[in-house]
């Protein structure tokens, strides 16, 4: 036990050894932004604007801007508090994901240690991301880990913080957890509310106009962006292709009705990887950093001995496949078929384990 709670130890510092406050972190950069207007009484979706070289600004909404308030105090402190939570955050998603396969808390250990290699997980902590807090969050919530009256909490302030996770209220209610689904709706209403109450301009502007912003977070057609969107915007040349709706939403259907499948029969943790990746198809964007359930997707592949599959799966994540292809200034619409497979091969990895998951829920 004590060599268990040293490893554990260890992991965080690690993370601040290899990605040290000094670096830039160009995603924490807006989060600081947003929180410093917010202690300012700016408008934090226009402040970026007062930062020299910041393309993009805050897309979070208000309540993010509340639970990132801390990160104003600087950004080299930012940067150390949140590479220290992500760390943290590893060991969780690394024990829980062991737990929920029947492994011990050694095996919780080196899922933590390996997902370090993941190009989403190390693009997180490159970017100052918040992925593998939320990701954490949902876990502990979805897998049961809190007493019965809290469940349906944390899910509520992850998706008040950003939204997506809003699929995972889906899925409870397709589960018939009415209760938890409530909590969670609930929770997010919460935070609405008190977004609101701090910040009522900017709060009504998110949610009256950019919130309907598709084109806000960044270009749909770069090669980052490995929603179904994402590939559509890259095969069509055209950002703007309603194609995507379609094909978002019969996705979203199948892969929620996979989901339940899945729950009905007993197994409650593919059942939340379907829905993670189900979410991630369908999402307008989803940066290859935002795909950090990767790992806990790696661990299950290799727990059900599909070799071939997980040995596949584990490669494109941590090679990050899609970055070996041209990319950036429109490069990707030049892709060659070969080139194009390699490129949205998050996507595709993504589409194949939600077959492979329907399988095994209608074998069982």
């Amino acid at each position: 036990m004590p060599v268990l709670v040293l490893a554990a130890t260890i992991l965080p510092l690690l993370c601040v050894l290899i990605w040290r406050p000094s670096f830039m972190m160009s995603d924490l950069r807006v989060y600081y932004a947003a929180a410093r207007g917010l202690l300012h009484g700016q408008d934090i979706y226009t402040v970026h604007h007062q930062y020299p070289g910041m393309g993009l600004g805050f897309t979070y909404p208000p309540f993010a801007a509340i639970v990132l308030s801390p990160l104003a105090i600087g950004q080299e402190f930012g940067r150390l508090l949140m590479t220290l939570l992500s760390g943290v955050s590893l060991l969780v998603i690394g024990w829980t994901t062991a737990k929920a396969l029947g492994w011990g808390r050694t095996a919780g250990l080196v899922i933590a240690f390996a997902a370090l290699a993941f190009e989403p997980v190390w693009s997180t902590f490159g970017l100052g991301q918040i992925n593998l807090i939320l990701l954490a969050l949902l876990m502990l919530d979805l897998l049961g880990h809190l007493p019965r009256r809290y469940r349906g909490v944390l899910v509520g302030v992850a998706t008040g913080i950003k939204l997506t996770p809003g699929i995972f209220i889906v899925f409870l209610l397709i589960t018939r957890r009415f209760r938890e689904a409530a909590v969670a709706a609930g929770t997010t209403l919460g935070t609405i509310v008190i977004g609101w109450l701090v910040m009522p301009g900017p709060a009504t502007a998110f949610w009256t106009r950019y919130i309907f912003d598709p084109g806000r977070p960044g270009p749909a057609q770069y090669v980052g962006n490995q929603s179904v969107r994402g590939a559509i915007a890259r095969i069509t040349h055209n950002p703007a292709s309603p194609i995507w709706l379609l094909a978002a939403t019969a996705i979203g259907v199948a892969g929620l009705l996979t989901a339940r499948r899945l729950h009905d029969r007993g197994l409650t943790f593919e059942a939340l990887i379907a829905t993670a990746f189900t979410g991630l198809i369908v999402s307008p964007i989803s940066w290859s950093n935002h795909w950090v359930g990767a790992v806990p997707a790696a661990a299950m592949l290799w727990a059900r001995r599909r070799t071939v599959s997980a040995a596949v799966w584990t490669a494109t994540f941590v090679l990050g496949l899609p970055w070996r292809m041209p990319f950036a200034g429109d490069r990707e619409y030049d892709w060659t078929l070969v080139q194009s497979v390699a490129g949205d091969s998050y996507l595709i990895g993504a589409l194949l384990l939600l077959y492979v998951l329907n399988s095994e829920a209608r074998i069982r």
